[in-house]
């Protein structure tokens, strides 16, 4: 009996950790990127992040005894999807990564996970899923409190409109990535991972060389805090978390452990403290504003699903 709470308390924990990563890599990412001295640039981070990760990823593989031939099995029904998954994923890293060269972690960690307001209206017209008074709440909290932080943002600070423009890029990225998970169920997710971030790596490459070529400079300083930001990126970040995400959804179920994942911005928020790029009062409370609405909308989805 003295072993449940402990027992209980395990899915918890890991997701706590997992918010931790997630919400730090938005700060890392404005650390490197965006703070002077500007070590490395935003897409070369986003390439760095997912090719460490997949690495990560095929240290996992490997351990599982999992060869080539066995993950060519397993995503052969699921090729096509798999490679909208990996492209939008890509696309998600870049904008992500490069609007931290223009506005705070906080910021571009709030317009992220604002991505569930997308992903419930493709829920809502396109799979015909049930609406109730909890997501309608928290579609119109999360859509007032986006405008009004998106706004304010904007007319407080000069040169911010690039850098909304790449976070609306990459949460409408990150609700596409949401939405093509929908059509991966059953598939094993650790192999899933694997090939996606081993395809949007490669997937990235292009992108860079358009850039260099369009005569843009890239910065890439190897120093031990870059090195180290780029390890906690991919080695961390995308790939211990997903790991402890997988084992969190295992014992949870998806819908009831993603439904935590809203609290990431909180912890990019503080960044902007530690940062020196703290929010105004107007801008903090919409963002709040907004955080509870998707988070309304969240656990919606769970209890949907344990109703179900």
């Amino acid at each position: 009996m003295s072993h449940q709470p402990v027992k209980s308390l395990r899915p918890y924990l890991m997701l706590a950790v997992i918010i931790l990563l997630w919400g730090m890599n938005y700060v890392v990412s404005r650390f490197l990127s965006g703070i002077p001295p500007i070590r490395v640039s935003g897409i070369l981070y986003a390439l760095f992040r997912y090719l460490l990760g997949a690495l990560t990823m095929v240290v996992v593989m490997t351990y599982q005894k999992r060869g080539p031939k066995s993950i060519l099995q397993e995503i052969r029904p699921y090729k096509g999807i798999l490679l909208l998954s990996a492209f939008v994923s890509a696309m998600f890293v870049i904008f992500t990564h490069i609007s931290a060269e223009y506005i705070p972690c906080g910021t571009t960690s709030i317009i992220i996970n604002l991505c569930p307001i997308v992903v419930l209206l493709y829920g809502v017209t396109i799979l015909k899923e049930n609406i109730t008074t909890k997501k309608i709440l928290g579609f119109l909290l999360g859509l007032a409190g986006g405008v009004i932080f998106l706004w304010n943002s904007l007319i407080l600070a000069e040169g911010f409109f690039i850098g909304i423009l790449l976070a609306l890029g990459g949460m409408f990225a990150w609700a596409a990535y949401t939405i093509t998970l929908h059509y991966l169920e059953g598939a094993d997710r650790y192999i899933v991972m694997t090939v996606k971030h081993t395809t949007s790596t490669i997937m990235i490459v292009p992108f860079i060389i358009l850039m260099m070529m369009d005569g843009i400079t890239l910065i890439l300083i190897w120093d031990a805090i870059s090195i180290l930001g780029l390890a906690f990126a991919g080695i961390l970040a995308s790939g211990l978390a997903y790991l402890l995400y997988f084992a969190a959804i295992e014992i949870l179920g998806a819908p009831k452990a993603s439904s935590f994942l809203f609290l990431v911005p909180f912890v990019s928020v503080a960044g902007d403290f530690i940062l020196g790029e703290p929010p105004t009062v107007i801008t903090l409370l919409a963002g709040i504003t907004a955080i509870i609405g998707v988070g309304l909308i969240k656990m919606s989805d769970s209890q949907d699903v344990e109703d179900s």
